[in-house]
Order: structure tokens, then C-alpha cells, then sequence
């Protein structure tokens, strides 16, 4: 038996509201990503809602704005793939400085992870001086020992085209590592990121320590701050990853892997560009003395501030 009119309107019109409410912010653009399963649910029971108006309350007011209810939310959610050079422009405009803002906390705590393996790393090596023998690899120290960055013969081994693309290729391999070691229940970016860091500044100690700091500082100095940032990020996904594994919350863990996992895979994709326009940074400008000092650092400095300034600021109207 059937309800009233008055009484299925007033029963459902709640979740009709909710929908519509969600509706007009998609049209404003301030639609967030973590509204669209609210979205796909209150579309389902408008659906449910307008088979029920058609069979009972046909011809009704009732009946005619469900049906243009559910056309709006059908356009939203089923609507035809844009042209994929506009959906691309739309995602590095829009999509990933939204993305990472909304996971910052992720991030932050990536660079905090990152940061603790830097100061362990220099500590061991500076107030223990057999420590470099444990943290930098052999021959890494044997260079140092000598006086000589490793990096200096770069160029004389392949033209810096090589170089860069080699550069790259790594840097997508650690890129990926610490993302997909969140699988790990986040353990394994945990490590990740710590033994970078302590890799890094043991390294960067034990240059100081030997005379060869201003060495290293014109080696990274133009790629350091944007390629760290990116493995930073790619240690945020990677945590995300693991979040949604140790604490699903309301959803199946196999469910929450795969929202999450979703918006992390978003980051490290979004990165991936930007990887590879510092690879010819690091291949054409850090090695060797054909830029200077200071303008390598003026460079870095810049790059870093626009790629944050980028992430932090764009897709915000």
C-alpha cells in the first residue's frame, strides 16, 4: 500500500534538497572530491524516488521535478568525456593543486619524515666520526676522501641530453618506490623516506666535514628544492596509501583503497612532469662550472617558489 502525496514528500524531500544543493556546486565549481560518492548515492534514491512518483503520482508536480532532478544529476555524473587536451589542461589547473591541498596534512607529514632522516643522518656522521663508514656508501667516501665530487666527471662521461634522461628515469624509479611502498601499511614510505633523508644528510655532513660543501651546494643547489618536494609529495601518497589500509573508517578497507588510492596515484602522476623538466635541469645546468654558484642557487630558489606557489595557489577561484 502506497503513502500520500504529502507524506512521500515530506519523507523524501530531504535527500532532494541534499542533491540539489550538491548540484549547484558542482555548477559553481566548488564541488569537492570527497562529495561525489554523496552525489552517486542521492542520485540513486532520486532515482528510486521518480520510479515511484511515475507509478503513483504520475502527472503530478512532484513527479515532473523529480524527473528533471535526476536529468541534472544523470548530466553530471554520466556525462560524455571532454577532449582529452582540455581534461589534462583542466587537471594541472584545477585538479592536482586542489588534490594536494586537501591531503597537505599527508605531505607535511612526509616532509617531517624526510627531514628527521636528514638530521640523523648528519648527526651520526658529525658528532661520530666513524659513523660516515655506516651511512655513505664506499665509494662516495673514497671521492670525498680525495677531495673530489663525483659528480665533476658527469659531463665527460655523457653528453648532458644522457645525462638528463638518465636523471629522470631515477628519479621516477624513487618516485614510484616511495609512493607504492605505502602498500606496506605506510611502513614501508615511512622508510623510505627516512633513509633517504639520512642518505642525503650524511652525505651533505660528511661534505661539510671534508672541505666540500660549497661542492655539493653548487651541485644541487638548482634541482635540489623542486626534485626533494617531489619526493616529498610522492611520500605523502604513499602515506595516504597506507592510512586507508590501517584506518578505513566507515568503508571496507578494499573500498577506502581504492578512494584514497585514487587521489594519491593523482599526485604522483601530477608530479611525473615536473620530474622530468628538473632531470634537464640536473643534466644541463648543476654539473660543471658553466652557471655559477649563486645563479644556480638563484635558480633553485625560483623554481621552488613557483612550483609551490603553483600547488598552493592555482585552482583556488
Amino acid at each position: 500500500m502506497t503513502s500520500s502525496l504529502p507524506a512521500f514528500v515530506g519523507r523524501r524531500r530531504p535527500d532532494w534538497d541534499a542533491l540539489g544543493a550538491l548540484l549547484a556546486r558542482q555548477r559553481a565549481g566548488t564541488l569537492r572530491l570527497e562529495d561525489l560518492r554523496s552525489l552517486d548515492v542521492l542520485y540513486r534514491r532520486a532515482a528510486a524516488d521518480l520510479a515511484h512518483a511515475q507509478t503513483f503520482h504520475a502527472g503530478t508536480d512532484v513527479h515532473r521535478f523529480l524527473n528533471q532532478l535526476c536529468a541534472q544529476a544523470y548530466a553530471v555524473i554520466y556525462q560524455p568525456p571532454r577532449e582529452r587536451w582540455a581534461a589534462l589542461g583542466a587537471f594541472f589547473r584545477h585538479e592536482l593543486p586542489r588534490t594536494l591541498r586537501a591531503h597537505g596534512a599527508y605531505v607535511a607529514t612526509s616532509a617531517g619524515l624526510f627531514l628527521l632522516g636528514i638530521l640523523l643522518g648528519a648527526g651520526v656522521v658529525l658528532l661520530e666520526p666513524r659513523g660516515a663508514e655506516l651511512l655513505v656508501p664506499e665509494n662516495l667516501r673514497d671521492s670525498i676522501a680525495r677531495g673530489e665530487m663525483w659528480t665533476d666527471g658527469i659531463l665527460s662521461v655523457a653528453p648532458p641530453n644522457a645525462v638528463a634522461s638518465a636523471i629522470a628515469t631515477n628519479n621516477l624509479t624513487v618516485t614510484i618506490v616511495t609512493f607504492a611502498s605505502g602498500l606496506l601499511l605506510g611502513l614501508g614510505t615511512v622508510f623510505v623516506l627516512v633513509n633517504n633523508g639520512v642518505h642525503l644528510g650524511s652525505v651533505a655532513a660528511l661534505c661539510a666535514r671534508e672541505g666540500l660543501g660549497p661542492k655539493l651546494l653548487d651541485f644541487i643547489a638548482a634541482h635540489g628544492p623542486v626534485e626533494l618536494s617531489i619526493i616529498v609529495i610522492a611520500g605523502g601518497a604513499g602515506l595516504m596509501v597506507g592510512q586507508s589500509l590501517v584506518d578505513p573508517g566507515e568503508l571496507p578497507r578494499s573500498q577506502a583503497l581504492v578512494l584514497r588510492g585514487r587521489e594519491a596515484v593523482k599526485l604522483v602522476l601530477g608530479c611525473a612532469p615536473f620530474l622530468a623538466l628538473i632531470a634537464l635541469v640536473e643534466g644541463f645546468v648543476s654539473p660543471g662550472d658553466l652557471f655559477s654558484t649563486p645563479l644556480k642557487a638563484l635558480l633553485g630558489l625560483a623554481l621552488g617558489a613557483l612550483f609551490w606557489g603553483y600547488l598552493l595557489r592555482a585552482g583556488r577561484a
